[in-house]
Order: C-alpha cells, then sequence, then structure tokens
C-alpha cells in the first residue's frame, strides 16, 4: 500500500486531533501530545527526502507524491518544505505556552485542525481552494480565542472580514483564467489586480480593515492571538506568493510593486500612528502587529529577492515576540481585571515584574528595535528602501519608532504608582504586594527572552532559513 505524503500529513493530524479532543480534560497530556505530534510532523517535512519512499512494515510513504482526487491536487513540493514547517513547529511551540494558560481548552485539538487546514492550502495546486482553505481554518480559530472570557468582538470581526476577502479571491481567480483566455483585454487584468489587493488587504488588516487585528488582541487569549497572527496570517502571506508564482504576468504587466509599495507605507505609517497615540496595551499589540504585516508588503514590494528573504526573516521573527508580548498582556489585564488601560494596569510593574518584563520585551522586538531579530530583518528592510528612496526608508521608520513610542508611554505607566492618600495606605497595601506566579509561566518568559537576545546576537542561521525560503520564488526574476 503506497501513500502520498500529503495524505500522512493531514490524516494523522486529524487523527491525533480527535483525540485531543477526547482527552481533553488531561491538559497536560493534551497539551504535550499536541506539541510532539506537531513538532514531529514538522520535523518530517523538513528533514524527510520528497524523492526516495521510505517503508512501515506493509505501508510505503512517498512524501513527495500527488494526491488527486475530483480533479485537486494535493502535493507536497520543495517550495512548501519550510513554510509547512513553520507552521506546524510554530503551533507546536505555542502549544506549550498555551499548556499553563488554557486549561481544559479547545485550543489544541482545533488548533491542529486548523493548521491542517493551512497547511492543505500550501499543498494544494489550484489558489482558489487555498482560499476556501484559509476561510475555514480562520473561522475555526475563533472558538477558543474568546474561553477565557470577555468580549467577543474581535472573534465576530475576524470571522466577518476573512468572510469578506473569500469573494475578491475567487473571483480573482476566475477572471484570471479568463484573461489567459482573452489576453487582449486588459480590463481582466486591472480588475484582477485591484481585487487581489483589496482581498490581501483586509486579510493583513490594512487600513482602513486595521479595526479587527486591535480588537482581536485585546479579547483575544495570548496563545491563540499568537496563533492567528502568525500560523493563519503567515499561510495569507505564503498564498500571496503562490499567486504570483501562478501568475508571474500578473506583476509583470501591472504596477503590482508600486502597489505594494504604497500599501506597506501606508500600514507603517498609519499603524506608527496609532500605536503612539494608544492608552490601552491590547490595541497596541494590534497595532505593532499592523506595522510588521506593512513591513513585509513594502519588502514584497521591492521586486527583489532581498525584499522576499527580509520578509521571511520578519514572519520567523514574529511568533516569539509576539508570545511574550501576549504573555505580558495577560498578567497585566489580570491586574486591571480585564482592563488593559494604562489607568487600570498603572504601578503593575510592582507586582507582576516578570509579566511586564515579557511585554516591553517582546514589544521592543515586535517594533524591530536591538538586540532582536526583528532589527536585523528591519535594518535590512531600511537599507533596501534606501537604495531605491530614501524617503520610504525614513518613512518606515518611523512607523516603527511609533510602536516604542507607544511602548514607552506603556512602561511609563507600568513603572508609576498611582498616588494614595495616608488612609488608603493601609487599605491598598494588600492590593500592592507582588503577584505569585506560575513557576511554569516563569520558564516560558525567561526562555523566549533567552531566545529573542541570542537570534538577535546571533542572526545567520535565521536569516540563511529566510533567503531559502525566498530563492524558491521566481516571479521577481
Amino acid at each position: 500500500m503506497t501513500l502520498p505524503g500529503s495524505i500522512v500529513l493531514v490524516g494523522v493530524s486529524l487523527a491525533v486531533a480527535m483525540v485531543l479532543q477526547i482527552l481533553r480534560r488531561w491538559t497536560t497530556v493534551v497539551a504535550w501530545m499536541g506539541a510532539l505530534s506537531a513538532g514531529a510532523l514538522g520535523t518530517l517535512v523538513l528533514l524527510a527526502p520528497l524523492d526516495e519512499p521510505w517503508q512501515i512494515r506493509n505501508v510505503v510513504i512517498e512524501l513527495g507524491a500527488p494526491f488527486i482526487a475530483l480533479g485537486r491536487v494535493l502535493v507536497i513540493e520543495p517550495v512548501d518544505r519550510l513554510p509547512l514547517a513553520f507552521l506546524f513547529l510554530t503551533t507546536a511551540g505555542l502549544f506549550l505556552v498555551a499548556w499553563r494558560l488554557l486549561p481544559h481548552s479547545n485550543f489544541f485539538p482545533i488548533g491542529l485542525v486548523a493548521v491542517t487546514l493551512l497547511g492543505s492550502a500550501l499543498m494544494v495546486q489550484q489558489v482558489v481552494y487555498a482560499a476556501l482553505l484559509v476561510a475555514m481554518a480562520s473561522i475555526l480559530t475563533v472558538f477558543p480565542l474568546h474561553e477565557s472570557g470577555g468580549s467577543a468582538k474581535g472573534g465576530v470581526l475576524y470571522m466577518a472580514y476573512a468572510a469578506l476577502a473569500l469573494p475578491g479571491l475567487m473571483i480573482t481567480q476566475l477572471l484570471l483564467d479568463q484573461f489567459v483566455l482573452f489576453p487582449n483585454d486588459r480590463g481582466l487584468l486591472t480588475t484582477s489586480a485591484v481585487l487581489l489587493s483589496f482581498s490581501f488587504a483586509v486579510l493583513f488588516g490594512a487600513v482602513p480593515f486595521q479595526s479587527w487585528l486591535s480588537a482581536v488582541a485585546t479579547d483575544g487569549s495570548p496563545p491563540v492571538v499568537t496563533f492567528i497572527f502568525t500560523v493563519n496570517m503567515g499561510t495569507v502571506w505564503f498564498m500571496l506568493l503562490a499567486y504570483l508564482e501562478s501568475y508571474v504576468w500578473l506583476g509583470q504587466q501591472t504596477a503590482f510593486g508600486s502597489l505594494l509599495t504604497t500599501l506597506g507605507l501606508v500600514m507603517m505609517v498609519a499603524g506608527g500612528i496609532l500605536a503612539a497615540s494608544q492608552q490601552r496595551l491590547g490595541r497596541l499589540v494590534g497595532y505593532a502587529t499592523l506595522v510588521d504585516n506593512g513591513a513585509m508588503l513594502l519588502s514584497l514590494g521591492a521586486e527583489r529577492v532581498e525584499g522576499l528573504a527580509i520578509a521571511a526573516l520578519l514572519l520567523i521573527a514574529r511568533p516569539l515576540a509576539l508570545s511574550l508580548m501576549t504573555l505580558g498582556l495577560q498578567g497585566l489585564k489580570a491586574i486591571g481585571k480585564g482592563d488593559d488601560s494604562w489607568e487600570a494596569v498603572r504601578g503593575a510593574a510592582w507586582r507582576v515584574p516578570w509579566r511586564v518584563l515579557a511585554f516591553v520585551v517582546g514589544g521592543v522586538a515586535l517594533a524591530g528595535f536591538p538586540i532582536s531579530l526583528g532589527f536585523t530583518a528591519r535594518w535590512g528592510l531600511y537599507r533596501v528602501l534606501a537604495s531605491q528612496e530614501l524617503l520610504f526608508a525614513l518613512l518606515s521608520l518611523a512607523g516603527s519608532g511609533g510602536v516604542m513610542l507607544g511602548l514607552i508611554g506603556s512602561i511609563r505607566a507600568l513603572l508609576s504608582r498611582k498616588p494614595r492618600l495616608r488612609w488608603q495606605r493601609k487599605r491598598d497595601e494588600d492590593g500592592l504586594r507582588p503577584v505569585v506566579e506560575d513557576p511554569v509561566v516563569l520558564v516560558v518568559v525567561v526562555v523566549l527572552v533567552i531566545a529573542i537576545v541570542m537570534l538577535g546576537l546571533l542572526p545567520q542561521g535565521a536569516s540563511r532559513v529566510a533567503l531559502e525560503m525566498a530563492e524558491w520564488h521566481t516571479f521577481f526574476r
């Protein structure tokens, strides 16, 4: 019996997800089983040869063999290996982060099903079905987003915008197929470019669709927020590259590079302004992600392999920064009893110092400042932009600076103590004592901080992986 690798990947993921749902009462077992299975699948895709079959008893597995059903082709190609490994390994790491944060949560089985759908979106040959699979995964990840309580506004907005982007992508596919038959009809090409840009602008949270980013970051559970902003959004990024790879002439015959550059600059500048003026920590996380998304699109708009490598490096750096920042946000929201405004968390640094450290270090990394892997990527972006247009480099730097200004304002609030009258001091004494943290959470914070600093000091390995990701795409050559 011979099995294609794509079916093995999907089948094992879904089977483990069913087991995780049954065992959901035992959080430790579920978290580690999910992490080990996702990590093993990611390692398998990354290291196992695609062109050599390997046998387990009577079953022969061909990792690179296609699976065809009803005209739909599912196959692991060389270009998909690193993206698939990124999705599954990031999911494995987030399961470990969620181990002590989300007891008895649906995130573990649903997260495994969602990453399976997203992985299938990369493996499917027809990009229109990739868009459908991404939309399905987006809706699915909303369910564990609000398990810890609070407003469901973020999840509702995310579902609405994911559904809004889907028709544009499907209509784009039809128009592009029509253009192949009628290459003289430039209207089809122009409409395709506009619809494609609109759909991906919605999925990336570009202005004026950025509200779902801040709402998800404010209302959601930290590991699920990070999952959406890295795994889900990473798949959207790879899907954009797949469109450009499948329809090379789309980028060549339209001003697609200029469109991406403009969109990226608007996202970075607007996100920087919103972040600098923000007095709520959750929204700051959302707007920092908006700036990071803008940096990725700006890198792609440079229309160079170096730009693609910079965007890939930004994506690799994001899970660590966001995991740390959202981990800090969760503890600070607990201090504010669900409120993440500056006034509610004022002086929190004296009660939850480790959570404040997590929020600050994660914020600096996400803003692209030293010492972090994000700084390496942003510095490369500024150099590429400066070689083309110095004003663009300055504007993008200003966007990153806006995130830092918002972070500095938050640090001031976290460090300052609330003024209290004498008669209030004894009453508030118990409320000002340091909070006893879960030792496992503290270990996670320390490990993430060390990982961010080490990658910032030694970015060569991550840079090589990012460059390899970029070199598989040929549409700029």
